[in-house]
């Protein structure tokens, strides 16, 4: 059988297709057909068992909107999109991952995203939910709902699986935030949370939640804590005030519909245990429960490293570094190799009383990798996992030839012209097998260009080194573009992230790209390409002296904002709320675009036609959500070009 269900929705900065004459004086009542991409959801089976192996297909089409009156020009069909699983999915493959962005230019084409997976516990629902974002939206904690699909899972083998989850995982304790005694931020309702409520507020990051653990054993202990933000948050994890771990964590990308679940490694003492989640910098993160299991073995601790090295430049060896690390993200010195190599091979025992998911080789200050093989163990067992290494390396000469189990070819890490990386940039390690929960965080080297200019398109090329898995790219916080490499013109600060089914890395260190010294602003001229009520919206567009060739947006209008409402500015993909009049938002290119001014209720969370809630229909869709500013209008629209 083959399910499939079709759905489409609407997104909100679409508004801007229609005609402004007819999007103002109807307010948002025929919204619902208006998104330039059509989606649809199917399954291979309508029935799975928990196990049973299966694949859903997200396809995305262009529409044809060419007869809609405002915009006779292409549409633009990027987008993101977020598949929210069900509690017990886990995804094994396909090219689905989170937040995978697409783009589509010809009305009729078509881009499929798999996921293939199974169920390992029953789920409460079998429901996918699909929300939608844009691939340029500068406020990133904003996705739409699309639809759902909902698969029925078989209660033939529950008992077969539960016993098989005992076994693996004989511990298993989930404590909600907003029970716990020990907390700062305020108690939050939401509907789509676990037990209806979270903990924290959405634009302040130092809150935190004191959880009270209590394990039948000591040991490693598995923490997914489950969260929404609207921008990547840094927490700190501690236990009993101590084991201090940093952790940055994915963006759910969602405050009103999506949650995203996080799992860590933590070791615990037998009996009761305060373990502390707290904000520190970054977004803000609003902690909805946190689930703890496993058998309190530990991860195996390492005590001994075997290398054999290539025939030259042996004071290279001296200096480097042994590193374990829990989350993939923060690397700790075990142990430092104090001689020289030899050619053959070299045995180096150390004390170590601490398990790590993640083990490595870190090069000296003046090495190049250059290993031509490495083992890691504990006492005399070896241990094996998945391998990792750094990038970029002399061609034919990668990180894999250091864990290949053969002692031939050698790995060395670029050491001339640009992309060249002396020291601890060039690593090589494990995750180890039945413990690591966490991926690695890739490290970004630039292997091409000195510096940008946007005016002659003079580029550098980024490359993300030492991960597993898709990478998803930052530019001053907002996503720029995804694959192993970017090629930008765009200074700025970049960081990338990495993927490997349901695990994804935090934030990497911050790349700074600089624009050239002669670099000299594009000989643009900003123009009013169309004005919907100019009497509403009356938009100033400037240059931007810190940043050439960006500008800057203001709104000199002088309409009065209505008691109980503020100014909502949708900047092509942006939700702007605020008491006074849009002042010197940036526009960091010179592609066309677009801004919508309305007056919102002030709180109002979504202008989606959400159900009411039991306790009523308060920061709900409403009928007066939008004020009438002119008659006939709702709203002031304006498109702008440059040339």
């Amino acid at each position: 059988m083959h399910t499939n269900i079709k759905f489409a929705g609407y997104f909100l900065a679409w508004l801007l297709l229609l005609n402004a004459n007819d999007l103002f004086a109807n307010g948002l009542e025929n919204e619902a057909d208006i998104d330039p991409v059509l989606f649809s959801m199917s399954a291979d089976k309508s029935v799975v068992k928990i196990g049973e192996a299966f694949s859903i297909d997200i396809q995305c089409t262009l529409r044809d909107f060419s007869d809609l009156r405002l915009f006779p020009v292409s549409l633009n069909g990027e987008f993101v999109l977020k598949v929210v699983f069900p509690d017990g999915f886990v995804q094994t493959g396909g090219n689905y991952y989170h937040t995978v962005s697409g783009k589509l230019l010809r009305p009729g084409e078509k881009i499929v995203y798999r996921i293939t997976g199974k169920f390992v516990s029953k789920p409460p629902s079998g429901k996918f939910m699909l929300l939608r974002g844009t691939k340029q939206s500068v406020e990133v904690g904003r996705f739409l709902y699309r639809g759902e699909l909902a698969l029925a899972v078989d209660d033939a083998e529950i008992a077969e699986a539960a016993a098989r989850q005992t076994a693996t995982a004989a511990f298993s304790q989930c404590l909600e935030a907003e029970l716990m005694s020990g907390a700062n931020g305020p108690v939050t309702s939401d509907p789509n949370a676990s037990n209806g409520q979270t903990r924290g507020a959405e634009n302040q990051y130092n809150h935190f939640v004191d959880y009270m653990v209590n394990v039948p054993s000591a040991g490693a202990y598995q923490v997914t804590l489950r969260y929404y933000s609207s921008a990547v948050p840094v927490l700190s994890v501690t236990v009993n005030g101590a084991n201090v771990q940093t952790i940055s964590l994915p963006n759910s990308g969602s405050w009103n519909i999506a949650y995203t679940d996080y799992t860590f490694s933590v070791n615990l003492n037998a009996g009761a245990s305060t373990l502390k989640i707290a904000g520190t910098g970054g977004g803000s993160c609003r902690q909805d429960k946190i689930c703890v299991t496993g058998d309190g073995q530990t991860c195996p601790v390492l005590s001994k490293v075997r290398l054999h090295w290539r025939t030259a430049d042996f004071n290279r060896l001296n200096g480097a570094k042994i590193q374990g690390s829990n989350d993939g993200s923060v690397w700790t010195d075990i142990y430092t190799i104090g001689v020289n190599a030899t050619g053959s091979w070299q045995e180096f025992t150390f004390p170590n009383a601490t398990p790590y998911q993640h083990v490595r080789y870190a090069a000296s200050p003046t090495g190049y990798g250059e290993l031509r093989e490495i083992e890691f163990y504990s006492g005399a067992t070896k241990l094996s996992g998945a391998t990792f290494g750094s990038d970029p390396n002399v061609a034919a000469m990668g990180w894999q030839y250091a864990v290949d189990g053969i002692v031939n070819a050698s790995w060395h890490g670029q050491y001339v012209g640009i992309g060249a990386h002396a020291g601890p940039s060039n690593f090589v390690g494990i995750s180890i097998t039945g413990c690591a929960t966490t991926c690695i965080k890739p490290a970004i080297v630039q292997t091409a260009g000195t510096n940008v200019c946007p005016s002659t398109n003079q580029q550098v090329t980024l490359t993300a080194s030492g991960y597993s898995g898709n990478v998803s790219w930052m530019l001053n916080g907002v996503s720029a573009g995804s694959g192993t490499s970017l090629a930008t013109a765009n200074a700025g600060s970049y960081t990338a992230s990495s993927s490997n089914g349901a695990c994804t890395s935090g934030q990497s260190q911050v790349f700074t790209v600089t624009q050239a010294a002669n670099c000299a602003a594009t000989a643009l001229v900003p123009k009013i390409s169309s004005s919907g009520f100019p009497e509403i919206l009356t938009l100033s567009i400037v240059a931007d002296p810190a940043n050439p060739g960006g500008w800057l947006l203001s709104d000199v209008g002088t309409v009065s904002l209505p008691a109980g409402y503020e100014w909502s500015y949708f900047i092509g993909s942006k939700w702007l709320r605020t008491g006074a009049n849009l002042t010197n938002e940036p526009w960091q290119s010179s592609s066309p675009g677009r801004v919508v001014k309305m007056a919102t209720k002030i709180g109002l969370d979504t202008l989606n036609r959400w159900p009411c809630p039991p306790e009523g229909c308060n920061y709900y869709y409403q009928n007066d959500a939008v004020a009438q500013l002119a008659p006939g209008a709702r709203g002031g629209l304006t498109t702008f070009i440059f040339n």
